[in-house]
């Protein structure tokens, strides 16, 4: 199909996301989320599906529907408030209240006041279960936080974004090396199972990730957007330079997802196209934050190798994981992959208006 056409198309499928978006899937999340015993309920464990999935556990723990992770309380917090950001709200669904309530649980019982940081999970009935601090953890926290500042108004969230941001700085920024210390004590103290992968928790003890890096990177460009500190500036800098070299290189033959303390490579020569082409648009958006010009090469280099290697050019999608300039070798179409790639590939289009990025563009959209 020409240009023209392709562009209708996608016009009006936005159109129809836009109503699926403002009259189903908010309005899904805001009832079945925003809990009265506090925080988000993200999964219920009375739900048949659920527990199915999860068989045996369920069983053994009755408590987990009161289980509240960092991770997902603080997305969810940054969902309600950019919805009410973009004129979402309305009588019957207040995504400010929303944001609101998961914004008390976080600061109320999620807040370290002795050490700092978030607790990586509490519990309604039982308080804090998992004290660890964990660096995407800490990045999710000043990410929503910052987002809620933006729709309420508020200070106060401004204020424990860059309060949150010293403490990581403080405490686990690799002074001698460079980087961030991803797994840590309640105190800080970094574990000390390195290699180890804990259950419910993400990446490699006491290795250094692109996947972690790029998520604090993310969470400093917004951070950094509001408060244009020196020191934030310092940091964004630093993570973007590391990600750029360390991690997702325009060369993607020298990517390389985990690396040891002193940046030894770890060989495992697998890459996530997701991890890559999620870089890819937030360095983007990291530069114009800092008004420097934007990388369009380093983008084209990362979102091209994926497009080459990891997209079903028959059916649309991308694929999951494989080595770099080899086909996929994981051949799975996960959820927040074809996120990523709507992303990256909108940003192209808007930028290159090519043939090549409107074609997988209106692919990937034909496939979701």
């Amino acid at each position: 199909p020409s240009v023209k056409f392709v562009a209708k198309d996608r016009k009006k499928i936005a159109l129809e996301w836009n109503a699926l978006l403002k009259d189903r899937m908010l309005p899904y999340w805001h009832n079945t989320t925003v809990n009265s015993r506090g925080g988000y309920r993200v999964y219920d464990p009375g739900d048949r599906s659920w527990r199915a999935r999860i068989g045996s556990l369920i069983k053994t723990n009755n408590q987990h529907d009161s289980v509240r992770g960092l991770v997902s309380q603080a997305r969810l917090l940054w969902v309600f408030s950019h919805a009410h950001l973009l004129g979402y709200s309305a009588p019957q669904y207040n995504y400010l209240k929303a944001a609101a309530h998961g914004y008390s649980y976080l600061i109320e019982t999620m807040l370290d006041r002795e050490f700092g940081g978030f607790y990586w999970k509490t519990d309604v009935n039982r308080g804090v279960i998992e004290p660890h601090k964990i660096l995407y953890g800490q990045s999710m926290a000043i990410y929503a936080l910052v987002e809620y500042h933006r729709a309420s108004k508020l200070a106060d969230p401004l204020e424990y974004s860059c309060s949150i941001y010293e403490t990581v700085q403080q405490n686990v920024h690799d002074d001698a090396r460079g980087g961030w210390i991803e797994h840590c004590e309640r105190d800080f103290t970094p574990l000390t199972c390195t290699g180890d992968r804990l259950p419910g928790m993400p990446d490699i003890v006491g290795f250094k990730s692109g996947d972690a890096h790029l998520h604090w990177m993310e969470a400093l460009t917004e951070l950094y957007a509001e408060v244009k500190d020196a020191s934030m500036r310092d940091s964004l800098v630093e993570a973007i330079e590391l990600l750029c070299t360390k991690f997702y290189p325009a060369n993607v033959s020298e990517s390389c997802e985990y690396r040891l303390s002193d940046w030894t490579p770890v060989t495992d020569d697998e890459l996530s196209h997701g991890h890559m082409i999620e870089f890819a648009w937030l360095l983007l958006h990291a530069q114009q934050a800092l008004g420097t010009p934007r990388d369009w090469d380093h983008f084209e280099s990362l979102l091209r190798h994926s497009l080459r290697y990891g997209f079903d050019h028959e059916r649309g999608g991308f694929y999951f994981r494989g080595k770099p300039n080899e086909p996929a070798c994981d051949t799975t179409k996960f959820w927040w992959v074809q996120a990523e790639g709507l992303s990256a590939l909108t940003d192209a289009v808007a930028h290159f208006d090519s043939d090549e990025y409107n074609s997988a563009l209106t692919q990937l959209v034909n496939w979701i």
